[in-house]
């Protein structure tokens, strides 16, 4: 297996009206705070290539060879 370096992937998180990445400027923490931020549940992925590679985006999933799923993540539930 081959171990990703920072600058060779990236962290994609997408609802069903938005997505974003990691970037140099924002870490996976604060893209997780973005998204609770946001209030819907979203999908998040780790995505084999550095976020300024240009891809398709299909019903907000990237298309890249090798993407891995990590999960579905639902809004917070308040008491």
């Amino acid at each position: 297996m081959t171990k990703l370096q920072p600058d060779h992937c990236h962290f994609f998180a997408s609802s069903f009206c938005t997505y974003i990445t990691t970037t140099e400027k924002r870490d996976l923490r604060q893209l997780i705070k973005h998204m609770d931020k946001e209030g819907y549940a979203y999908n998040l992925y780790l995505v084999p290539v550095p976020h300024t590679q240009e891809y398709e985006i299909n019903l907000f999933q990237p298309q890249v060879d090798g993407t891995q799923w990590l999960g579905f993540f639902d809004k917070k539930k308040t008491r």
